[in-house]
């Protein structure tokens, strides 16, 4: 094989080995364009807990208790929470444009929507999605909007639903709150 065929092949692989890299980082949805609607909202929501916060969070947890030590390894597992939200007091001072920009991240490769909740009568909407890569889960977006609202939600990491069931009846999870991924690998520890 000649030096050029090479040097091509291996610029395929590193393209290849990018592409997959970012792909992973896709699960963060972009939100700052809802920036332009703070100074007209009534309220406003704006988290922003990176995988360095997120750490420091984990260590108030007690690995000797059960609970504490459950939430302790999903925090482990997350690279980021996110939320933007705004509340007005009339109709109208957000447009579909800004709902759109949210969903058209949400509609790219390895996004599905799994929930999609619309009221005609009282204009309520939410739309909740999964992100995941070889049937592993990724993220999860929540896009929430009537009216006078819109809120995106965004998790960003590995999440175990297993590990979040068992956590129910805590920390405000309510004891009825059931998710079922079924044919769904949660982790990549055996993966090799």
């Amino acid at each position: 094989m000649n030096k050029l065929a090479l040097k091509l092949q291996l610029m395929v692989a590193l393209v290849t080995l990018c592409s997959v890299a970012a792909f992973a980082q896709n699960a963060r949805i972009q939100m700052d364009h809802l920036d332009k609607l703070f100074p007209k909202a009534v309220e406003t929501i704006d988290v922003t807990v990176d995988s360095n916060l997120l750490k420091l969070a984990s260590k108030f947890l007690k690995a000797d208790k059960a609970d504490e030590a459950a939430a302790r390894e999903i925090v482990a597992m997350l690279k980021g929470v996110y939320v933007k939200g705004v509340e007005f007091d009339k109709e109208g001072e957000f447009s579909e444009a800004d709902i759109d920009a949210v969903r058209k991240q949400l509609a790219t490769p390895g996004w599905d929507r799994i929930v999609g909740v619309r009221s005609k009568r009282s204009g309520d909407n939410v739309e909740v999605y999964l992100m995941h890569n070889n049937g592993i889960i990724d993220g999860i977006g929540v896009l929430i909007f009537e009216p006078k609202q819109l809120m995106v939600v965004n998790v960003v990491g590995q999440i175990d639903p297993e590990k979040v069931t068992q956590l129910r009846g805590q920390f405000g999870i309510p004891k009825d709150f059931d998710l079922d991924f079924s044919g769904v690998r949660k982790t990549r520890k055996n993966d090799n």
